[in-house]
């Protein structure tokens, strides 16, 4: 991490592509990204960012780390327009340009199912916008506005599928429980509406709060490579994995 907040802006930007081309060009990763019928649409954690604990509020204020941002920004944008389009070759070469003017995309949904079986997955940036700790925000007012307005204005039979990067409760690390009105929000809209949070980064999740009665409740599931196993890297093997599939639109 010291060696990575000393860099560059181009420095850096090298850094990260480097970093996402390993993974583009992994076989079986490259193999995945090729098949069309698939549509893959990543959101970013702290790694994806900048580091282990990066926020973006926090990181956008320090003069002597701000200058990372666009660095960051054009390398995941460029993954993101190879997942695009099926190949791992578009990506930039090693002595390709960068683009500094890049926009963090944030908030973004996406209707699948069909009028009998309708779902929306809402795709959320946890770190563009995370405060240090994420008591002040997570999400931030904006997202939070997008993300409430979309599941407020879909039909009640809509399963609604939220992808973030944070677990929204556990027993250590980063949750979405530091910020309370975020989380205060994510519990009033799961009240009335059906809603299944798909989580990442610690490995674990649990309900640590009394959830009011109501017509639904929330469900979370995290994924974590470090599940696998009871110990996380030693012990009983657990076959915690599950399979979500949406019918097509016509």
């Amino acid at each position: 991490m010291s060696a990575v907040k000393a860099m560059g802006a181009d420095t850096f930007a090298r850094h990260a592509t480097g970093r996402l081309r390993d993974q583009l060009t992994q076989p079986q990763s490259a193999n995945l990204v090729r098949l069309r019928e698939l549509r893959i649409d990543p959101i970013r954690e702290d790694y994806d960012l900048l580091w282990n604990g990066a926020c973006g509020a926090q990181v956008g204020k320090q003069n002597s780390l701000k200058h990372l941002i666009p660095s960051t920004l054009a390398a995941f944008q460029a993954y993101r327009d190879a997942l695009d389009v099926h190949d791992p070759t578009t990506f930039p070469g090693p002595a390709d340009p960068w683009r500094s003017d890049i926009k963090e995309r944030g908030y973004r949904m996406i209707d699948v199912g069909d009028a009998a079986n309708p779902s929306r997955f809402h795709l959320t940036d946890g770190r563009s916008c995370k405060t240090g700790g994420g008591e002040a925000a997570v999400l931030g007012p904006a997202q939070m506005s997008k993300l409430a307005s979309s599941i407020f204005s879909s039909p009640t039979k809509t399963v609604h599928i939220v992808a973030s990067g944070s677990v929204f409760e556990a027993r250590h690390g980063e949750t979405r429980m530091s910020g309370q009105a975020e989380h205060d929000k994510m519990l009033e809209l799961a009240r009335d509406h059906r809603i299944l949070l798909l989580s990442g980064d610690v490995h674990e999740n649990r309900f640590a709060v009394p959830y009011p009665a109501a017509n639904w409740s929330l469900f979370e599931a995290t994924s974590s490579g470090a599940s696998l196993r009871t110990s996380v890297t030693v012990g009983a093997l657990r076959c915690n994995w599950g399979l979500w599939k949406s019918r097509r639109k016509p």
